[in-house]
């Protein structure tokens, strides 16, 4: 049967994807490639085998967290008028795409590194989803727990799973704990600002289903100063982090510009609210784009410069974690230089084309133009004045 029938389109749209692909998975991708570079891993068939089973489990765990939150909210999305994306697939199917999704987040760790602190993480991150989404927990029910457990399991576990991976992969004697707890600190207000920047956009519907979440709980002017705190808090916490692992790298000092260039466009958008309301305004997401796009893009690009053979990454990168509106400014960008670059060159050959034959056939008729230094029409008009 063909994947593009509706009974499959519904089993695809109930992982989700759409809600992490271009979130969470760039951001983990980008620490994957800057553990390469920090533990000097060499490009090679197993170093490709590593990326590609990180790939797969997490996939894997940002299904499973997204299938576990939408398994348990059924009654409560219908209560608020929301879209559950379960509700359009049967039973067998659930159980059908919850054995993929457990299938690609746990099997890639038969051959992944893995010891107990590994396995100690792994079972962190299942029991947080559990806690969050299920009963009788539910701690997203929790006006000031939910925001913490989100940031956590979204962000802070898979930032040590990962980088503790790779440093077993590496073999490396030693971690860097402080740039691991300025990172991780880093990570969970990243999380935590965007768990309050989702309560905010779905306040209505979550009053409907009876859920009491945090701007719901100090309302509108302290949420506004809370987010304003937060992000505060992250671009020190952003500058810091580069800093230490630049004096690791010195060529990731390049960081600093999309930081700069960021923080440049959050005070341009800044001076246009006279009420400093961000609460609904774009600068509240401002960091996301480093996170998501600038840092991994940049951190593939120095990893390539120490060694080429990981340009292979770069087309799989834009493929699987750049979303294609992002690409519109640079497809239209190379559309009008490539039509530029075919007109000038279609205009040049045309150009030889006519020159040469009309050239070759007044040579015929024993008249060099290039000796009398005169055009085509030159020579027309100079005979035509003469008679």
């Amino acid at each position: 049967m063909q994947l593009s029938t509706p009974k499959y389109k519904n089993i695809l749209l109930a992982t989700r994807a759409n809600d992490w692909r271009f979130s969470f998975i760039p951001q983990i991708f980008g620490n994957l490639y800057l553990w390469l570079l920090l533990f000097k891993i060499e490009f090679s068939i197993r170093a490709l085998s590593l990326l590609l089973l990180s790939l797969i489990t997490s996939f894997g765990f940002a299904a499973l967290g997204y299938f576990i939150n939408e398994y348990f909210d059924q009654d409560d999305d219908t209560n608020a008028g929301k879209i559950n994306k379960l509700k359009f697939i049967t039973k067998s199917h659930q159980i059908m795409l919850f054995s993929v999704i457990a299938f690609a987040t746990f099997i890639p760790w038969l051959i992944l590194p893995f010891n107990k602190i590994s396995g100690g993480l792994v079972i962190t991150q299942i029991v947080l989803f559990i806690l969050y989404a299920s009963p009788p927990f539910r701690f997203k029910k929790n006006s000031y727990l939910s925001g913490v457990l989100d940031a956590l399991y979204a962000y802070i576990i898979p930032l040590l799973l990962s980088y503790y991976t790779y440093y077993l992969y590496s073999g490396s004697a030693s971690i860097n704990f402080p740039f691991i707890i300025y990172y991780g600190a880093l990570l969970f207000i990243a999380g935590y600002r965007n768990i309050i920047i989702h309560y905010v956009n779905d306040i209505f519907k979550d009053k409907k289903s009876g859920l009491i979440t945090m701007p719901r709980t100090i309302g509108v002017n302290n949420t506004n100063n809370l987010l304003i705190i937060l992000l505060l808090i992250e671009l020190v916490l952003l500058l810091t982090t580069v800093i230490v692992v630049s004096n690791e790298i010195i060529s990731l000092w390049i960081l600093l510009l999309p930081i700069l260039f960021l923080v440049y466009k959050a005070i341009s958008q800044a001076k246009k609210l006279p009420d400093n309301i961000i609460v609904n305004k774009p600068i509240r997401h401002a960091p996301d784009l480093y996170y998501q796009v600038y840092a991994p893009a940049i951190i593939l690009a120095v990893l390539t410069w120490y060694n080429f053979k990981w340009a292979l990454l770069v087309p799989i990168h834009i493929a699987l974690f750049i979303p294609l509106y992002r690409l519109h400014p640079f497809i239209s960008w190379f559309k009008r230089i490539n039509f530029k670059l075919y007109y000038i060159w279609t205009k040049q050959i045309i150009s030889w084309v006519v020159n040469y034959t009309l050239f070759f056939m007044f040579i015929l008729i024993g008249v060099n133009l290039k000796k009398r230094q005169l055009s085509a029409l030159g020579y027309i008009k100079y005979k035509l004045n003469l008679k």
